[in-house]
């Protein structure tokens, strides 16, 4: 994957310098970004296969330009889901990433932590499993239910 990025952006990388600082802290950041899109595309199939919601969709240009993993549709609702491991450099993510995309209008947004301990693992990646599906398919039957 490391590998593949640098060719896929190396036009950019011939009109910017990077110090080998700055290089050895994008490779560091590459390997930590290849387990996590493993991890959402692996639960976006999970979670569509489940048929749990009306839809489910994942959408690069929604991750990228909005900061959305997942948009979830159940009972005409839709929910826009953050999908990030639960420790403590991703906590400090979440809260610069959280100013960094404006809120789009019309979704309830969902914050999906997956905490390794318990986790499925399959090869090094932990991923997304029962566990996180069921309390996702919770968070969203508690937001549609009725108003008291």
């Amino acid at each position: 994957y490391h590998r593949s990025y640098l060719q896929d952006n190396s036009e950019w990388f011939r009109s910017n310098s990077l110090t080998p600082s700055q290089m050895e802290g994008l490779k560091a950041r590459i390997f930590r970004t290849y387990p996590s899109l493993v991890r959402d595309v692996h639960f976006y199939f999970f979670t569509l296969e489940s048929n749990a919601f009306d839809s489910v969709l994942y959408n690069e240009k929604l991750d990228i330009e909005h900061g959305i993993d997942l948009v979830i549709k159940k009972n005409s609702r839709l929910y826009a889901v953050n999908l990030y491991t639960d420790t403590k450099r991703a906590y400090v993510g979440r809260v610069k990433k959280q100013y960094r995309h404006q809120k789009l209008e019309g979704f309830t947004y969902v914050e999906l932590p997956v905490e390794f301990k318990g986790s499925k693992k399959c090869g090094e990646f932990f991923l997304y499993s029962e566990r996180e599906l069921n309390n996702l398919i919770k968070i969203i039957g508690n937001h549609d239910l009725p108003p008291t």
